[in-house]
């Protein structure tokens, strides 16, 4: 189960510094990628992210703070699927249209960390 944590470490690394080093492409790539897309449909990537950190959080030397991330992915797939308020389509809609290029890169540093504290938490 390491293999996981190992997996999505270096996935986290290699998004955020796309992100970070290609913000105007990955803007269109997800507008591309994302847009029209049914909230219910997305929620598949971050509910299975979740499971996969908390089954493998045991093989780890920061059990609970990989169990929290994974039980945050949980609560944004649940986020995108009961969708209450439209929030997720507002959040996907400022998220595709109306967020800059530094909040790109802002998330992109944040995957980087994560990556990277993962990485070092095996």
């Amino acid at each position: 189960m390491q293999w996981i944590l190992y997996i999505l470490s270096l996935l986290w690394i290699g998004v955020g510094s796309c992100i970070i080093l290609y913000t105007q492409q990955s803007r269109v790539f997800m507008k591309k990628a994302l847009h029209g897309v049914d909230p219910g449909l997305i929620s598949i990537l971050p509910i299975t992210i979740g499971a996969l950190l908390i089954v493998s959080a045991y093989y780890s030397a920061a059990f609970w703070t990989i169990v929290i991330l994974g039980l945050l992915a949980i609560g944004k797939g649940g986020l995108f699927i009961f969708n209450p308020g439209k929030a997720a389509d507002r959040m996907i809609a400022w998220f595709l249209d109306e967020a800059s290029d530094n909040m790109y890169r802002f998330a992109g540093i944040i995957a980087i960390i994560l990556g990277t504290a993962l990485l070092s938490w095996i």
